[in-house]
């Protein structure tokens, strides 16, 4: 095997022995090295191939070539436009002919036997951050702050600014004719720059060029990817294996329209989100979703951290953050009510999403959404401005208090760990897997401090308890509920009685769960469930109980974010035991 140095700003090919070979093993080449992948989906935001050190790759990357009969269609990833589809009949020859030029990023040529190897260039121009400051003075002024910007001399600092395994993400085009060389020679093309995840700019800037090609915008992870991986700073790698990292199934935007994006999209889509936070900046309500990019990027770096600013608060709003990491005012994002009426950049970065979603004890439709852990983080489901505000809240405390615990969420769910000796099998962990750190437990819980034990060892017994204890209190509130429901609803057995057609409908009673929500809850799954007539007859004490019981099931946690005001209080009754006493105390149904 050999390497040989390709014109025209195209990556090198690793060469087979074989001199020449036909259009499908021409794929089978390409899939072999690596520079076929996935085709990309059609969409206005530009979803690159893969990750490439340095930020966005501005090389055309071939991801498909399909042989008919007498010609050859062959789709690429690019973003730099013109593209030119080259010919060689052996990788071992200098000479490309080329054979199509396009601004697409498709092309079918014909085929003539045996064709020989193909790829596709561009022209690749990077003019560095200075001339994009021109237009964009107050981004770029914004950017120099930044530790991006200092990329560079973080490697000088640590003596590594000759390194050329730490170039390509320190410094722009590392490794390609145009971008960076030498501090001596291209000093304006060190650190990480607007090129990076824009893109060569040298299209964009020339005045000769009538085409004028605009810096690419997106919002991918795979721009931050490139760079943010392996096993010293994981980052991407962590990101793309959480729930973060991946759209639902269930959610596929691109054949819903606008409404679907308003609501579920707005924590399910980074596509969505970020038009909605994109128009409430530009303080219109009039949102340019796209569904295409609703469906190709989930929850990606940029929803969470701005790339282009650092917050003014950095001890609240730490690497870039777009929110502070703690907050105590009650949200709770109704999917009922526009984006823009309620949007609070005020609510810490977790909270955003993860919070109750417009869930009232008085719904009856369904059970609270699977995302009330801010709620139930700083003791707040239940709206204080409204009449009943009061009921069912407290006061933030223990890791829902900023006092004792100021970054709340991060400290357990984001929390990075550095080996001595990082590798394939032991990495560092940058905690973008989001999964909680039981080795947090032992920085505020001093009771940890014990020679027969680890910290991890006590933490997960702590943990251990505390979840049990919920559990048992969920069973406590269920079978209650199950009592009331048995003892306290009149001709439920009877068939033709008023309550046996309200609760039952056409159902065999003894598949129905009669306290349960229209749309049956998780801890009833397959049973039945009443509809509205039901739903109108159940005493409000019954739909307060399930409402607690829900919000606590559906938090995850079993207690762990809040074990004093889910149940372990002996001062204030906790969630559950109030929904135990609501249940036991609920009146009976109306036996008519």
């Amino acid at each position: 095997m050999q390497r040989v140095k390709t014109p025209g700003g195209a990556p090198p090919a690793t060469l087979l022995p074989s001199a020449k070979i036909g259009w499908q093993a021409v794929f089978g080449f390409l899939a072999a090295i690596g520079m076929v992948s996935a085709a990309e989906s059609t969409s206005p935001m530009f979803k690159p191939a893969g990750i490439a050190p340095g930020g966005l790759n501005p090389h055309a990357t071939i991801t498909s070539i399909v042989k008919t009969q007498d010609a050859a269609t062959i789709t690429w990833s690019g973003f730099l436009k013109p593209f030119t589809v080259e010919r060689t009949p052996s990788l071992t020859s200098p000479l490309w002919e080329t054979i199509l030029s396009t601004t697409e990023t498709q092309g079918t040529v014909p085929t003539q036997g045996e064709m020989g190897f193909l790829r596709v260039t561009n022209s690749v121009r990077y003019i560095g951050s200075d001339v994009c400051s021109w237009c964009h003075d107050t981004t770029h002024a914004e950017w120099s702050q930044t530790r991006h910007a200092g990329a560079f001399e973080t490697l000088r600092q640590i003596r590594q600014d000759k390194n050329p395994t730490c170039l390509p993400c320190h410094t722009v085009g590392y490794g390609i004719p145009t971008g960076f060389t030498s501090e001596a020679t291209t000093s304006y093309l060190e650190g990480v720059q607007c090129e990076n995840c824009h893109g060569p700019a040298g299209g964009h800037f020339d005045p000769d060029d009538q085409s004028i090609m605009p810096p690419v915008v997106t919002i991918a992870a795979e721009t931050c990817g490139g760079c943010h991986t392996d096993v010293h700073h994981p980052t991407y790698d962590e990101w793309s294996e959480s729930g973060h990292g991946h759209q639902s199934e269930d959610f596929e935007f691109a054949g819903s329209g606008a409404s679907r994006m308003g609501t579920c999209g707005t924590c399910h889509s980074g596509g969505a989100r970020l038009a909605s936070v994109k128009a409430f900046e530009a303080g219109t309500t009039n949102v340019a979703f796209n569904g295409v990019d609703a469906d190709n990027f989930p929850i990606t770096c940029v929803v969470c951290h701005n790339p282009h600013e650092k917050a003014e608060n950095e001890e609240v709003q730490p690497a870039q953050l777009r929110y502070p990491t703690s907050s105590t005012a009650f949200f709770n994002y109704n999917t009922s009510t526009s984006f823009a009426a309620q949007y609070n950049p005020q609510i810490q970065v977790c909270g955003q999403c993860h919070n109750e979603r417009g869930a009232v004890w008085t719904g009856t439709g369904r059970p609270p959404h699977h995302s009330p852990q801010y709620n139930i983080l700083i003791g707040q489901v239940a709206d204080p401005s409204t009449p009943e505000g009061a009921e069912f809240n407290g006061q933030p405390s223990g890791h829902g208090n900023p006092a004792s615990n100021p970054n709340q969420c991060v400290t357990c769910h984001t929390r990075p760990q550095e080996v001595p000796v990082p590798t394939e099998a032991s990495p560092n962990y940058k905690g973008h897997r989001f999964e909680p750190q039981l080795q947090a437990c032992a920085e505020c819980h001093g009771w940890m401090d014990d020679p027969d034990f680890t910290p991890e060892e006590l933490a997960e017994w702590a943990v251990h308890i505390i979840r049990t204890g919920t559990e048992s209190a969920m069973v406590k509130t269920i079978a209650a509920l199950d009592e009331w429901a048995a003892t306290k609803i009149p001709g439920l057995t009877t068939p033709g009685h008023t309550n046996y057609v309200a609760f039952n409908g056409t159902n065999d009673p003894s598949t129905v769960v009669p306290w349960e929500f229209s749309t049956i809850g998780q801890l009833n799954s397959g049973r039945k469930s009443p509809g509205s007539a039901g739903q109108n007859r159940l005493p409000a004490e019954i739909k307060k109980a399930r409402f607690l019981l829900y919000l606590v099931e559906h938090d995850g946690s079993k207690g762990v974010h809040n074990p004093a005001y889910v149940g372990w209080n002996e001062k204030v009754p906790g969630l559950l035991q109030q929904a135990e006493e609501l249940a036991k105390n609920a009146p009976a149904v109306p036996d008519e």
